[in-house]
This record gives C-alpha cells, sequence and structure tokens, in this order.
C-alpha cells in the first residue's frame, strides 16, 4: 500500500507546481494566492469534521507565517521556470536544519553538513554558467529564484513551529486548520485592495480548471503524504518526496518547452544531498 501512497504523492506534489504557474501567470500574486489556496483548502472537504477550536488557535501563528511563504511561492512560480522552482522548494531541508537547532535543540551533525553542501551545489546547475560564481549570481539575479528560497526558509520556521504544535494535535486536522487560515488572510488583503469580490469571481473563471486540479494536487498530495507516514519514517518520506521535482521538470518540458536537461542533474544532486541529511 505504501507504494501506491508514494507515487501518488510524488505525482501530485509533482504536478502542483504546474498548476500554481498556470493560475499565477498574468495575474496578480496575491490574488492567484488566494485563489489557489483557497481551493486548495476546498479540496479538503472531505475532512472538514476534523476541525477543532483548539486546531484553529494553534495554527494562528504558524498561518501567518504561512501566508507570507506561500505568497512568495507564488510569487516564485509566477516570474520562474517550475524547473528551478520546483528543486528551490526543497531548499527548506537546509533551512530546518538551522531552525531546529536554534529552536528544538537538535544537533547539527557532519551527514547533516555534507548532505547540505551537496545540495548547494546542486543548486547552481539550476541556472548554470561558465563557472560556479556565476552560476550562482544568476540564482541571486532571479526575483522567482530569490522568493523560492525566502519562502523555503520561512517554510523551514513554519516546519519547527509545527513540531511543536502537533505533538497534541491531529496532524491534518492542524493543516486544514492553517489552510483556513491562509485563506482567510489573502481574502481579507485582496478585499481591502480591490473593494470588491469581482477580482475574486473573475480569476475563478478564468483559472477554473488549473485551480481545481491545483486544489487537488496540493490538498492530497500532502493527506497521501499523512498515509506514507504510517508505513516508512519521514526520514525516508521527505527525501523520497523531493523526486517529485523530477516530475515537475518533466512536466514542464512538455507543458512550458523548458529546457530542463541539466537542471535535471541539479535536481538529482539536491536529493541525494537530502537523503544524506536525513541518514
Amino acid at each position: 500500500m505504501v507504494y501506491l501512497w508514494l507515487i501518488i504523492r510524488i505525482t501530485l506534489l509533482g504536478y502542483e507546481r504546474i498548476a500554481g504557474k498556470k493560475i499565477a501567470t498574468h495575474e496578480d500574486e496575491i490574488l492567484s494566492s488566494w485563489a489557489f489556496f483557497f481551493f486548495s483548502f476546498l479540496a479538503f472537504f472531505p475532512f472538514f469534521n476534523y476541525i477543532t477550536i483548539l486546531s484553529l488557535k494553534s495554527a494562528i501563528f504558524s498561518g501567518t507565517i504561512y501566508s507570507l511563504s506561500f505568497f512568495l511561492y507564488v510569487y516564485a512560480l509566477a516570474n520562474e521556470d517550475t524547473s528551478v522552482i520546483a528543486p528551490l522548494y526543497n531548499m527548506n531541508v537546509i533551512f530546518l536544519i538551522i531552525t531546529t537547532a536554534i529552536f528544538l535543540n537538535e544537533k547539527i551533525t557532519i551527514t547533516k553538513i555534507l548532505g547540505s553542501l551537496l545540495m548547494l551545489y546542486g543548486v547552481s546547475y539550476l541556472k548554470k554558467d561558465i563557472n560556479l560564481k556565476e552560476s550562482y549570481k544568476n540564482i541571486l539575479k532571479s526575483k522567482g529564484a530569490v522568493s523560492m528560497l525566502l519562502s523555503s526558509g520561512l517554510m523551514a520556521i513554519g516546519r519547527t513551529i509545527d513540531g511543536y504544535f502537533v505533538k497534541n494535535i491531529d496532524s491534518l486536522s492542524y493543516s486544514i486548520s492553517i489552510y483556513l487560515i491562509v485563506s482567510i488572510y489573502f481574502f481579507i488583503i485582496t478585499i481591502i485592495k480591490y473593494k470588491s469580490i469581482k477580482p475574486h469571481i473573475n480569476i475563478i473563471k478564468r483559472k477554473f480548471s488549473s485551480l481545481i486540479s491545483g486544489g487537488i494536487s496540493n490538498a492530497y498530495s500532502y493527506i497521501a503524504l499523512l498515509n506514507m507516514f504510517k508505513y516508512i519514517d519521514v526520514s525516508i518520506a521527505e527525501p523520497i518526496s523531493m523526486t517529485s521535482s523530477l516530475i515537475t521538470a518533466f512536466f514542464a518540458k512538455v507543458i512550458f518547452k523548458e529546457k530542463v536537461a541539466i537542471r535535471v542533474f541539479g535536481t538529482i544532486l539536491l536529493i541525494f544531498g537530502a537523503f544524506i541529511i536525513y541518514l
């Protein structure tokens, strides 16, 4: 059964970024952020009964951090190739090493350092140039890439907070509550900005099919991850989930005609680095 959940997780997570780019392209980033994550929240409909007052209270703080992280994620998808954004999404693994060491007193080991260095080297292939210095410069010149790195850093902080709260709360209940809070934040901001719900209705009309596929991919890739945890440890589940970046690269080449060959090699280095970190 674990293989079924594994396939579902990797496929949906891989396609999520494609749907996200379709949603965000030629749209206001904050409005498309609302649409993307509101439809992700709606996709959890069969599990709404899991939401509790306790889960909502616990999710407010991390939901605030995730709101900014998710906005940067959507901004990144709108402004950079998905075959670049997908691997950078996984950089939160390195940021997690730092945040958990600071806030949860987890040890920084030699394997974590070696894995991180391999991941950082792999990043250079996402915007490959004549040498490492120029490759990293290309990353830093890209608004989308920098936004994704910032998003990953915030995501790591959010994950660290999650590690504290989910000890006493059902993880599914907590996650759905976060999606609800994030959707509310984005809705409030867009209402203040537009002073009308007409833009919300219009983006749903324009991007309906992508919102449906993106919402389902986002929500149920997480459901698949939770089910994977019943059979395998997080130290295996998370690095394996990162292979979804290869699925994203495939879709990016087919749908957006992105040049992904050299980026696939960098993505593989990132994945191997993650496995070393989780050893």
